[in-house]
Formats: C-alpha cells, sequence, structure tokens
C-alpha cells in the first residue's frame, strides 16, 4: 500500500466531488433530484463500460466475468447501500431540510466509516487519530453552522424535520458504510483485486440496475430519459456532474481507501462542505466571515492531525 498516494487520491476525490456537487446543485433545480440521481447513475455506467474495457483491455464479457461471486456480492451491495439507497437519503434530506442542514450530519460518515471498518476491515486508529477526527468534525458543524443561510433554513417543513433528520442522518451513514463495504469487496479475493475503476463500474451497475428496477413501478422510464436527454440545459451540468461524481470521483475515493484506513478517508471526504462553499467565495458567490475561515481551518487542522497521527503520537514517548 502507498499511504501518500492514498492521501493525494482522497483529496482529489474531494476536489471531483465539488466540482460535481455544483453541477448537479445546478441541474437538480431543473428536474426532480430522483429523476437526476437514476438518470445520471445511467449515463456514469455506459461512460465506466467503455473507459473500464478501454483501459484494461478486456471485453464487455470479461467486464462481467473477472470479478468473482463474492466481489459481485460485496461490491454490488455497497453500490445499492452507498449510491442508490444512499442517495435516495440524501436528495430526500436536501428537499425537506434544505442544504446546509442536511451538510451537517456528513459528520456521521467518518464515524460509521472508522466503526465498520474496525469489525469488518480489522482497522485501527490511536488516541491522536481519534482527536484528529475529533478535531475535524468540530470545524466541520461550526463551518456549516456559520454558513447556514436564512433562506436555506425558511424552507423547512416542520411537519416532516423528524423525518428529514433521519433520512440526513441515513444519507451520511450509508455513505461511510458503502466505502467499507467497497474497500471489504476489493480485498476478498487476494488473487483477484479488482481496479478502483472496474470496482467502480460494478458498484455503479447493480446501483443503476437496483434503481431503475424500483423506478419503473411508478415512472415511465424511457420518457423520463427522452425529456432530460433532449434538454441541452441540463444535460451539460447533469454530464459534468457524472464525469466528476460517480465516475471519476467514486472510482478515486476506491483507490484511496485502498491505500488508507476508511475512516481517514470518508473524514477527508467530509471536508466536502468546505470546498464547496471555499470555491463558491472564490468565484464571488458567497461571502465568508472570519468565523468561517477560522471554522475550515480547524476542520482542515484536524485532518492533518489525522494524517500524522503517528509521528505525533511518537512525541509523547
Amino acid at each position: 500500500m502507498n499511504y501518500s498516494a492514498g492521501i493525494i487520491a482522497a483529496f482529489i476525490t474531494l476536489v471531483c466531488w465539488t466540482v460535481g456537487t455544483f453541477s448537479f446543485t445546478k441541474a437538480s433545480k431543473l428536474i426532480s433530484p430522483v429523476s437526476l440521481n437514476r438518470v445520471r447513475l445511467l449515463y456514469a455506467c455506459v461512460l465506466l463500460t467503455f473507459l473500464t474495457c478501454i483501459t484494461a483491455q478486456i471485453s464487455l464479457l470479461q467486464l462481467f466475468l473477472i470479478p468473482t461471486v463474492e466481489q459481485w456480492f460485496w461490491l454490488g451491495i455497497s453500490g445499492i447501500i452507498g449510491l442508490s439507497i444512499g442517495d435516495f437519503f440524501a436528495f430526500s434530506a436536501y428537499k425537506i431540510l434544505g442544504s446546509s442542514r442536511t451538510s451537517l450530519f456528513s459528520v456521521f460518515a467518518p464515524g460509521a466509516a472508522l466503526i465498520l471498518g474496525f469489525f469488518m476491515l480489522g482497522e485501527h486508529i490511536n488516541i491522536v487519530g481519534m482527536m484528529g477526527m475529533l478535531i475535524s468534525v468540530s470545524g466541520l458543524i461550526w463551518f456549516i453552522k456559520s454558513n447556514a443561510k436564512k433562506k436555506d433554513e425558511a424552507v423547512v417543513d416542520t411537519k416532516h424535520i423528524a423525518q428529514g433528520i433521519l433520512f440526513a442522518a441515513l444519507g451520511a451513514i450509508t455513505q461511510g458504510v458503502g466505502l467499507v463495504l467497497s474497500k471489504k469487496g476489493l480485498f476478498v479475493e487476494a488473487n483477484s483485486i479488482l481496479s478502483p475503476l472496474h470496482a467502480t463500474w460494478l458498484r455503479l451497475f447493480v446501483a443503476t440496475v437496483t434503481i431503475y428496477i424500483f423506478g419503473c413501478i411508478k415512472t415511465n422510464l424511457w420518457a423520463e430519459w427522452k425529456n432530460i436527454s433532449s434538454s441541452k440545459l441540463v444535460m451539460k451540468p447533469l454530464l459534468i456532474g457524472t464525469l466528476f461524481g460517480p465516475v471519476l470521483g467514486v472510482s478515486m475515493s476506491l483507490y484511496a481507501a485502498t491505500h488508507i484506513e476508511v475512516s481517514i478517508a470518508q473524514t477527508i471526504f467530509s471536508l466536502l462542505p468546505i470546498s464547496v462553499i471555499t470555491v463558491a467565495f472564490l468565484l464571488g458567490k458567497e461571502k465568508l466571515e472570519a468565523s468561517s475561515i477560522i471554522a475550515a481551518l480547524i476542520g482542515v487542522a484536524g485532518v492533518f492531525v489525522l494524517v500524522w497521527r503517528n509521528d505525533l503520537l511518537k512525541l509523547f514517548y
């Protein structure tokens, strides 16, 4: 394992998801979140099919046959939990609570990854690493609260706030759980380790099939795809978000998870609200107060404490 490469991949994932967030936010204002999630997974699956076959120099049939049964199981389950169910919870929470409140619950993802990673993967973090996670999460909470907009708070329907909180928490938890299950699937077969790109395709394929099976019950899927795909206004942000989100972003997240502990990777991923608002500030779309800057620095400092936990622990001995 290459620890440095894993850390770099985790930050690249953060950059990719930041770009994807802006694109999907724009697209979600034009179509329903459920339709957006369904169509973006379809396009991501098609795009990854070609990319995986080309980069791995394998046929379409080999794409299905190379993974073992256990890899299909673990990566498939991770796709359903992380990309189908998890995104459903997240999009539902955004609709009820708004983006700021929903983002607060992203702090659950590192904890879920840490606990499940310990039991399923045998990963553990020393006391300094725990402190780093706590510092980072504290900074993240402070940052999000300091940037919560009144107009975002006003959209909350008090009749459904408990449901929104539940969805937001489950959305974050399933993200952490999905990453752990993905890593389990990557290493379940010592003699058959899939590339992160191939593993991402497998996750997306199962997630896409699952979400379309349930979608066909109440939705005219052909009409949905046709209407969205024929709109240039929707397709541009959707395709950009798909490329940087479920394609490059998820692939890099799996690469990061193969080289570092899932809890560390998920803690870096959880800095997404900070990176999104920071980019919005640089583009002149947001204003940052002094408290927000301090909170962001605390969140990032916690990540560096987490990354350098072993070296920092030696200072006490």
